[in-house]
């Protein structure tokens, strides 16, 4: 290939000119047809109507690219400063994009300053808003599971999906458990689920299960009994794992 090449540039350019190296030739095309794939991603991006598949189909894209590549002869030709800067942190940057549209919003209803601003007594307004926040997260956690259970935000490869999972439960959960532990009181019973759950149903999803959130019974009715089990700092996404790193 890189003969090829050579021997087209020389008979273009010249045959006094001076030839260029072949690995640089071949490089260089090898490049321009890897920023042609590069360009057709970021346009399929675009038909998505949905704002959060263009994040998970760019984030599986660009690191099945990264993970095919490195490490092979295509890998070594490109470099792997090539390959992390063009595929690698672009799919972890889709990746954090993914978690901030899908679950972000999700944390953010069950923020408390609201509720605080409110009133700091539990009347009847305050316990409706807290009612309706519950309800919420409770119906929002349920519509992203389902584009999960459908196929619509699959995440194919093993290793990155169980990193996506690790973060989002450590961003979700320990903010319900906070959110339960403060306002159980004004929820009826049966209008909210355990820590428990929250947590097996991102075991479900992310493993391609097709688990539903179930309310609690009242008879389970707990206060802050498991708020240890999950009292973890959620997890940046815009840099995943260094698991790959030293491959």
């Amino acid at each position: 290939m890189a003969k090829v090449l050579l021997t087209e540039k020389t008979w273009k350019a010249g045959i006094l000119s001076k030839p260029e190296p072949e690995e640089n030739l071949l490089r260089d095309a090898i490049i321009n047809i890897m920023e042609a794939l590069q360009r057709n991603v970021e346009s399929k991006k675009l038909r998505y109507k949905d704002r959060i598949l263009p994040q998970v189909f760019a984030m599986n894209t660009y690191w099945y690219i990264y993970m095919r590549t490195r490490n092979t002869e295509l890998g070594k030709l490109l470099g792997e400063q090539y390959l992390k800067m063009n595929y690698k942190v672009v799919a972890e940057e889709s990746a954090y994009m993914y978690q901030m549209q899908a679950w972000k919003p999700l944390v953010r209803l069950l923020d408390k300053e609201e509720l605080k601003r409110e009133n700091k007594s539990e009347n009847e307004d305050t316990r409706a808003l807290i009612r309706e926040k519950m309800e919420g997260f409770l119906k929002g956690v349920s519509e992203v599971s389902q584009r999960h259970r459908s196929g619509s935000y699959t995440i194919h490869d093993v290793d990155l999906r169980e990193q996506i999972k690790e973060a989002t439960v450590k961003l979700v959960v320990p903010a319900y458990i906070e959110f339960l532990n403060a306002y159980s009181s004004a929820l009826p019973s049966k209008s909210y689920v355990k820590p428990e759950a929250v947590h097996g149903l991102f075991n479900q999803i992310f493993n391609g299960s097709h688990g539903k959130l179930k309310r609690r019974d009242s008879k389970h009715r707990t206060r802050g009994g498991t708020s240890s089990s999950f009292d973890v700092e959620s997890k940046d996404l815009r840099r995943l794992g260094s698991y790959t790193s030293d491959m």
